[in-house]
């Protein structure tokens, strides 16, 4: 007779926190602990029946086991779709671009092949057959009962609706668990869930537990926002080796207040950053949307979100920050959406995915690592790359990227310095971690800077950069030249040539920090130099009478005796038709640099 193996199915489960029991053998995996269950349906959560109803669902939960088998089957019942979901499908069957359903279901991994979805039969079983066809003895044939190759079997729960599961049968000679790995916790809304990924092994939190070789716990809740308190029951309750929290996308739909918003995210992150303190976590800005099927209610405070995100991050070391938008945001958003309105389809979840796991990878080492690893690429790099290196060497920006073929770095302003030997790395990067707040100086050739300014649709100008080399240059004797407080941002804003490429805040922070030298004669102030986000020097200005006189020569002197004095390599960045500060870099002796190998890109 031929083997058969009946197993209980809850000791096979993987990103379940516990088990309800059901009566005859069914037990419900719960992915929320039972103090998170009672927060998310509280008096304090925006929608406590949505979210009871649908943190109910088994999103990310499996069944994982070692097996000979070459069929095995699972015993499971389903629950009724919830109306929060329900609403949502109907979106996708309306949207001319929708997936076609099934929209959820079952479905497994064995080894490295993804099988398809299926549902349950009459009888309450789902069944597949795990043995590769590849290595079949024949042309649609199967090996013998209890005589398969060894499998690693996961089978998938469905992301939209709750389940029972009782027994799992294979034909093998053993059934064993998988050993728990560390986990990938995903803290979100509907779009964590799985919504609609058609698939729940292909939810872009599956993918991207896959791709980094981790368990999976998903507490995604569709229609949640950040909600203070309803991560505390987590605590030695998740091995995490990765935190991910995407929430953001709902308070589009109603009426809102960003201050009150702002004391939510702040509370929750500090939450999440005092359970998983040693975590690298990673922080979505709101995802990308249409504003065709439900456009932003006009009393939301959503534009607000993405930056109250930002500064909450900011507080927290182990925090990283994603461009939540980016990772769907150059693709065509009606194929990519399953809905047209905000929910991934199945290619959409794909691209999720692998954006994703491209900025993780990017940054999960630590920002000191990261920068000491850029510092040495772009010192390879050459003469080229020396202004990211010189930003690099001041401790300037954040890393993004710091491979041995490109390095891409964040600035306080918004703006990004990029360099490198690999087009495409650059361009997978750009497009992965999204647009820059600001230009994108590119360190390279002509090539390099025209494919960035492709992906981002800007205009390339070639810029000369001019380096000092040589010691202190001396001081002419007798002018007052001292550094400028936040006191003259007004006088600087209204004076300088172009105010227009100052970020927000930019102006005040180098004040403070005191970027800015002045030129002062009788107490009045008659000319300022500065210095740019990237620490080149610049904002050169002497006001109209005072010209002509060698303040420009002075105060550009100054400046770089003061970055010497710092242990820096003071250069600037020169248009190629700025023939004035061409013609005074060139008498003070500054090394004037080819205008084909440093490029802004705006």
């Amino acid at each position: 007779m031929p083997a058969e193996i009946v197993r209980d199915a809850a000791p096979l489960l993987q990103g379940a926190l516990g088990t309800v029991p059901e009566g005859e053998g069914w037990q419900r995996p719960t992915r929320l602990t039972p103090a998170q269950l009672r927060a998310v349906g509280s008096v304090r959560a925006w929608h406590p029946g949505l979210y009871r109803s649908l943190a109910a669902s088994s999103a990310g939960v499996c069944l994982a086991f070692d097996t000979d088998a070459t069929r095995v089957s699972l015993e499971v019942r389903l629950e009724p779709t919830p109306r929060g979901a329900e609403a949502v499908l109907a979106d996708v069957a309306r949207h001319p671009g929708g997936p076609r359903p099934p929209l959820d279901g079952l479905s497994a991994d064995v080894d490295d092949r993804h099988l398809e979805v299926l549902l349950p039969d009459e009888k309450n079983l789902v069944t597949w057959v795990v043995d590769d066809p590849a290595s079949a003895p024949g042309p649609g044939m199967l090996r013998l009962p209890g005589m398969g190759e060894p499998h690693r079997v996961r089978i998938w729960l469905p992301c939209l609706t709750a389940c029972s599961v009782r027994h799992v049968v294979a034909d093998g000679t053993y059934l064993e668990p998988v050993p728990e790995r560390r986990a990938l916790v995903v803290l979100g809304d509907s779009i964590a869930q799985g919504f609609v990924a058609c698939d729940p092994g292909l939810s872009w939190p599956a993918r991207l537990a896959r791709h980094l070789d981790l368990d999976l716990l998903n507490q995604g809740i569709g229609g949640q926002v950040f909600q203070p308190g309803t991560v505390a029951g987590l605590a030695g309750r998740a091995d995490a080796g990765a935190v991910v929290v995407e929430f953001g996308e709902n308070y589009r739909y109603e009426p809102c207040q960003a201050s009150r918003v702002e004391r939510e995210v702040r509370a929750y992150l500090a939450e999440v950053a005092e359970i998983f303190p040693d975590v690298p976590t990673w922080v979505l800005t709101c995802p990308a949307h249409t504003e065709d099927v439900y456009p932003t209610h006009p009393l939301s405070c959503a534009a607000a979100i993405d930056g109250i995100i930002r500064d909450a991050v900011a507080r927290h070391p182990q925090m990283r920050l994603v461009n939540g938008a980016a990772l769907l945001g150059d693709g065509d958003l009606a194929t990519l959406l399953a809905d047209g309105s905000g929910h991934p389809g199945p290619a959409g979840q794909e691209l999720m995915a692998e954006r994703l796991a491209f900025v993780m990878d990017a940054t999960a080492e630590p920002a000191p690592e990261r920068r000491a690893r850029a510092l040495k690429v772009a010192r390879r790099l050459g003469e080229r790359a020396f202004p990211l290196a010189e930003c690099l060497g001041r401790g300037l920006g954040e890393v993004l990227l710091a491979r041995r073929g490109a390095v891409v770095a964040e600035l306080a302003d918004g703006s990004r310095i990029v360099a490198g030997t690999e087009r495409r790395l650059v361009r997978e990067a750009l497009a992965c971690f999204g647009p820059a707040g600001g230009v994108t100086c590119v360190c390279g050739d002509r090539a390099l800077a025209r494919d960035v300014a492709r992906l981002t649709g800007g205009h390339v100008r070639g810029c000369h950069a001019v380096v000092w080399r040589g010691g202190a240059p001396k001081a002419r004797a007798g002018l007052d030249i001292r550094a400028l407080t936040p006191a003259y941002a007004g006088v600087v804003r209204e004076r300088y040539s172009h105010p227009e490429y100052l970020a927000p805040g930019e102006l005040e922070a180098a004040l403070a920090r005191g970027a800015f030298l002045g030129g002062f004669e009788d107490g009045r102030i008659v000319g300022f130099v500065g210095e740019h986000a990237d620490g080149s020097m610049g904002m050169l200005e002497v006001f109209e009478g005072h010209r002509r006189e060698g303040w420009g020569t002075a105060l550009t002197a100054a400046k770089v005796s003061a970055q010497l004095a710092q242990g820096m390599t003071p250069w600037a960045a020169v248009w190629p038709d700025n023939g004035a500060s061409l013609a005074l870099e060139r008498r003070m002796g500054f090394e004037v640099r080819p205008a084909d190998q440093l490029w802004f890109v705006s």
